[in-house]
């Protein structure tokens, strides 16, 4: 049967209406009906208010322990300074960027680093957005603490709070931040926005009904925890927020006894309080709500946003895989490595990887890498590291089945790119030392402010172009002052690795990113003067043919090619074997270094050295 409304009840009750919904833009209101009072809140309970929603949690995520993911450097700064992972909980997942910027979850919340320009969602908001508005920012980083609570409750999760083998849910949370449920104020008597300490807690004012102030209770472990420095360094009031409900019980049955839970849900966060267990300190156990991972079960991950073609860096050493997460390495790259995304991402366990490509000069490969291990910001002028299965597979498969009987290093010098196997291992530096012996003695004469006279000039055109031992000889001992003339120079120049031989400079040992780093300071013209640089660069440049392989005759016609080999049996009659050399052909310029040792003999040191020399000429010039 209907009922007849008056229009003068139907005009108090438009204009009711609208009174709420002015409400609702400002302090907010609730209405309950005719013949019921209104409750005007500020704490924005009123949101829930007829919501209806139920989700049930279908987002597959499982988190695996074998591949722990750490904060990202995005969010470093404000982890150290908003209590970490006392505040935060452990990280879920990898950074990613999304159309909103940068986001990280974790456990219990998740940050955002805006984009500087958010782009038009075509009229509709975000659901991100919106929680990006409604999050506390940080004045200092202007990264944004995710109200993820706030989402969950919206949506009615039915994810169980507390434990699994609980009932109560996000559904039954919500139903508690009815407006309706505030309590009145205590006895005392106290304005809307104080505090009252009462026997049910501390009593916070959030808005009045018929003329009387309401709140909600924070109990007195709640109020104690969210006071402290490392849980609300902000404040409570900005980190937690006023609250929503009350403290409500409810009591989860496990495998070790009943367990009687304290649940409070706050503007920002919740707090889950079991009163039957304690912590470290013998007081009641406490937690925030895993809001981080209830909300990607419940609603999910943002969309990855990246552009195709867009360039990255690795970080750090990594693996680049041929599907996420699984298969042999095709390829290992180190710190400033540059990849190019494809535009697929794809999330293995709590790991989101991206399809990449990489380009050699002569062919391009892809992979996937690791979200962690890279970064879009571009790492200024610096070099970058791989080992050799970046370059040339091949090779890193004939390298490694020569273990540690070989080490060899490539700098793509027109592209600043290092490829290495081995490359800081020691060898013996047999005939190649007398580089480092020229180098040193050029300096001297510098520091004495004179040219190399015609007996000196004899010595080192000798020592270098017909690899004379004897030459070598005088000017280690008598020119330079032997070991520690080597030494001192070293160390003036910054480069480490050669380790010289106070009695047999022969034996002197080296490592193969040594010898390149060395000749990459002579091409440069960073050490010596531009004469004695050209002096030292033409000597290499005209070795006897008999000493030009390797480097030499690998080379491609028409290259500069400006070098140093050296061989010598070891004390156990094995022989080392080595050739190094800097090879410019136009435009493009590579310096190389391959090293041997424990072989068999001369001829098959100078096999290995000419097969790695071989393979690189052709891949880089």
């Amino acid at each position: 049967m209907m009922r007849h409304i008056s229009s003068q009840t139907m005009t108090r009750l438009l204009l009711t209406v609208l009174f709420c919904s002015a409400a609702l833009l400002s302090s907010g209101c609730v209405f309950r009906g005719p013949g019921t009072a209104i409750t005007h809140v500020s704490n924005g309970a009123n949101q829930w208010v007829g919501k209806s929603n139920v989700t049930t949690p279908n987002v597959d995520f499982p988190v695996s322990e074998a591949q722990q993911v750490g904060v990202s450097p995005l969010f470093e700064r404000y982890t150290q300074n908003h209590g970490g992972t006392a505040s935060l909980g452990s990280p879920l997942t990898a950074a990613f960027p999304t159309d909103q910027g940068w986001m990280q979850f974790f456990t219990s919340g998740a940050l955002l680093q805006p984009a500087r320009q958010q782009e038009s969602m075509q009229g509709t908001k975000d659901p991100l957005t919106a929680l990006s508005e409604n999050g506390v920012k940080d004045a200092n980083t202007g990264i944004v603490r995710l109200p993820l609570l706030q989402a969950l409750l919206t949506a009615g999760s039915q994810v169980p709070i507390g434990g699994e083998k609980s009932h109560f849910t996000y559904v039954d949370l919500r139903k508690a931040t009815n407006p309706s449920l505030m309590l009145a104020a205590p006895a005392e008597g106290q304005t809307a926005t104080s505090t009252s300490v009462s026997g049910k807690g501390t009593f916070i004012g959030e808005g009045t009904r018929a003329g009387q102030d309401v709140g909600h209770f924070i109990p007195l472990p709640l109020w104690n925890y969210i006071h402290r420095s490392d849980i609300s360094p902000d404040g409570w009031e900005t980190d937690f927020g006023p609250p929503l409900t009350e403290a409500l019980s409810l009591s989860i049955t496990t495998h070790d006894g009943t367990h009687h839970m304290l649940v409070q849900a706050f503007e920002y966060d919740g707090l889950v309080l079991d009163q039957g267990a304690a912590n470290a300190s013998g007081q009641p156990q406490i937690q925030r709500l895993n809001s981080g991972t209830d909300y990607v079960h419940t609603i999910g991950l943002p969309a990855v946003a990246i552009r195709a073609r867009q360039a990255i860096w690795t970080q750090t050493d990594t693996a680049l895989l041929p599907v996420p997460g699984a298969g042999q390495a095709v390829a290992h790259v180190g710190q400033n490595f540059p990849l190019t995304l494809l535009g697929d991402t794809k999330w293995d366990t709590n790991m989101l990887w991206y399809h990449i490509q990489w380009a050699e000069p002569k062919e391009s490969r892809e992979g996937w890498v690791p979200a962690n291990t890279i970064t879009f910001i571009k790492p200024g002028n610096a070099s970058s590291q791989a080992s050799m299965d970046a370059l040339s597979p091949d090779l890193a498969t004939y390298l490694a089945g020569l273990g540690n009987d070989a080490g060899a290093v490539v700098y793509d010098m027109s592209r600043q790119r290092y490829y290495t196997y081995n490359g800081n291992a020691q060898f013996i530096v047999a005939s190649s030392m007398k580089v480092a012996i020229m180098l040193t003695f050029f300096d001297a004469l510098e520091q004495q402010g004179r040219e190399p006279n015609d007996e000196e000039m004899n010595l080192l055109t000798t020592m270098i172009e017909n690899s004379d031992n004897d030459s070598a000889s005088t000017l280690y001992f008598e020119g330079i002052g032997g070991a520690a003339g080597i030494t001192r120079y070293m160390q003036k120049i910054g480069v480490s690795g050669l380790n010289p031989n106070d009695d047999a400079w022969g034996y002197s040992t080296i490592t193969p990113q040594t010898m390149v780093n060395l000749l990459t300071l002579l091409q440069e013209g960073k050490i010596l003067t531009a004469h004695d640089r050209d002096i030292a660069l033409n000597l290499m440049e005209h070795i006897e043919s008999d000493q030009r392989f390797g480097v030499g005759d690998s080379a491609p016609n028409g290259a500069i090619v400006a070098m140093k080999n050296g061989w010598v049996p070891g004390p156990d009659d094995q022989w080392a074997t080595n050739s190094s050399g800097i090879v410019t052909l136009g435009q493009e310029t590579y310096i190389i270094s391959i090293y041997t040792a424990e072989i068999d003999s001369f001829e098959d040191g100078q096999a290995i050295v000419q097969h790695v020399c071989g393979t690189i000429a052709p891949l880089l010039t």
